[in-house]
């Protein structure tokens, strides 16, 4: 009885395409590897990362789950169009954006005093950047689509943000969040992405 609720909870036409489900969790895997490459030339210490969850959730559920963790305190979003078409973020707590600024300046910076300066922004901008352009060309390298990217904007209210986004894509879309996780320093990051279409179920079809 249990498989059956968990499968009525998260079955989605999606996972039927058991094999390119596989394969793209893979990629994403293989997009932490490269990020934790390009971060160990962007910091001056090795920072260990790993992808410590890849799921497949109803836009339902994203939302009431960010309305629960400080992890989308903080984030960038970018657009996708293309063959491959939707919604990016990239999302952390003020505890992550801390650490980070901290490792490019060599200097402790603590949350009791959050506040970013121009330089902070532009900081988090750039890495930003670095991240999301280094993890998305991963996935170009197994399967060349015709995609774009749209610069990485800040977005203060991540929470927000979606919740505006649902009321372009219904809430009972699944949408892909991959938890990636780093250590010393200790952090998370969220990767969202939520596909308009069926641009994602042709990508899928593709990689299987």
């Amino acid at each position: 009885m249990a498989i059956e609720i968990s499968k009525g909870l998260f079955y989605s036409s999606l996972l039927t395409n058991e094999r390119g489900v596989n394969k793209l969790e893979k990629l994403y895997q293989s997009g932490v590897d490269s990020l934790r490459q390009k971060m160990a030339s962007f910091f001056p210490h090795p920072v260990e990362m790993e992808l410590t969850g890849f799921f497949f959730l109803p836009f339902s559920w994203l939302i009431n789950n960010l309305e629960h963790t400080p992890t989308a305190e903080m984030g960038f979003h970018s657009r996708v169009t293309g063959d491959l078409k939707g919604e990016l973020y990239l999302c952390y707590s003020r505890e992550t954006a801390m650490e980070l600024i901290s490792l490019g300046m060599r200097k402790k910076r603590t949350v009791r005093k959050f506040f970013l300066t121009k330089f902070d922004e532009s900081f988090l901008s750039e890495l930003t950047n670095i991240l999301i352009n280094t993890f998305w060309y991963s996935l170009y390298e197994e399967l060349p689509t015709r995609w774009w990217l749209t610069p990485p904007c800040s977005v203060s209210n991540v929470l927000k943000s979606i919740q505006l986004a649902s009321k372009i894509y219904s809430l009972d879309r699944r949408v892909l969040m991959a938890e990636i996780s780093a250590y010393n320093p200790d952090f998370k990051m969220e990767l969202i992405f939520i596909p308009a279409g069926e641009s994602l179920n042709t990508f899928l079809a593709k990689l299987e």
